[in-house]
């Protein structure tokens, strides 16, 4: 074999095709060692992510709800208070029901109630209530009143 038969001719797939015929792999670059080890570290930190996210979510359960009275308007069918509901924890609320009552003093002048399908963790959504009386001459409360867990 002479030196000129030892030259191997370019390739695309990792290899070097020698002139006889056989194929001499060429080595990994240090390049694409770092791109791997990048690789390897942020798939690594993904999944611990998600294991610490998946064990926090458990024990919690969506207590701290918060409502805020967004409008209020008059239309043909009533008073519409639009209002904002957050969901500050980690946990989901499934089939969240919202309370509104109308109220003079101690006594319920009206109540309407809501109820959100779903209200996933850290996440904010509107709703409205209908009121046949004006909501702006009575003491307006806001509450959620149950979910269920999905």
């Amino acid at each position: 074999m002479t030196t000129q038969d030892a030259q191997p001719s370019p390739r695309m797939d990792g290899a070097a095709k020698l002139r006889d015929g056989s194929e001499r792999a060429t080595p990994t670059s240090p390049l694409e060692w770092v791109a791997a080890g990048i690789g390897a570290l942020l798939i690594a930190a993904m999944i611990a992510y998600m294991v610490q996210y998946g064990l926090r979510e458990r024990g919690e359960v969506p207590g701290r709800i918060d409502i805020a009275v967004v409008q209020t308007q008059a239309g043909g069918h009533g008073h519409t208070v639009r209002f904002q509901i957050r969901n500050r924890t980690t946990a989901t609320a499934a089939t969240l029901r919202v309370r509104g009552e109308l109220r003079s003093g101690n006594r319920v002048v009206e109540a309407a109630e809501a109820e959100f399908d779903y209200l996933p963790p850290y996440s904010e959504r509107f709703g409205g209530l209908i009121f046949q009386q004006d909501p702006t001459r009575f003491e307006l409360r806001i509450v959620p009143t149950g979910y269920s867990e999905p």
